[in-house]
């Protein structure tokens, strides 16, 4: 049984590292948040790529699906992107090694890699078998190409809308 000062000695050590973090990363934190309201705003989503293109990437429906966990929705997080229980691990994991452990992640590069990897594999059978179907795997029509390039959108139309 640990004793209550070794307790305090744990946990402010934890708060610590937990403190350096946030100080260390504010100004990126910072920054993808102005990012994420402006870009937004601005094309009505914060995917790079179906702004750009219109079409969905791997990551599409990560962030509601974060949302529907959060909110204890399950099935409805599994619906926009399976693999948010993947990353949920993952955080998880490094979190852990991180802040409670005190120590580095190892292996943490390789098993991010492999949740990549497997987000592209649902990513495209997804492409394949519901694009383009309910959010997240719809086409984009408010895209900065389809502004740009009128052919561009009736290409789009034409490959993929009924």
């Amino acid at each position: 049984m640990q004793q209550p000062g070794n307790m305090k000695t744990e946990l402010q050590a934890i708060l610590e590292r937990l403190r350096r973090d946030v100080k260390n990363y504010r100004l990126a934190a910072a920054a993808f948040l102005i990012y994420a309201v402006v870009v937004t705003l601005l094309f009505g989503t914060i995917c790079p790529l179906a702004a750009m293109t219109g079409m969905p990437c791997p990551g599409c429906g990560s962030t509601r699906a974060l949302f529907f966990v959060l909110t204890g929705r399950f099935v409805e997080a599994f619906h926009y992107n399976p693999c948010i229980y993947l990353w949920i691990l993952l955080a998880a994991y490094v979190g852990w090694q991180r802040y409670i452990r005190g120590k580095k992640a190892a292996g943490a590069l390789s098993l991010t890699g492999a949740v990549a990897a497997a987000m592209i594999l649902v990513y495209l059978y997804r492409m394949a078998v519901d694009f383009p179907g309910n959010p997240p795997m719809v086409y984009r029509e408010e895209n900065v190409l389809a502004g740009l390039i009128p052919a561009y959108d009736e290409l789009m139309r034409r490959l993929f809308l009924p």
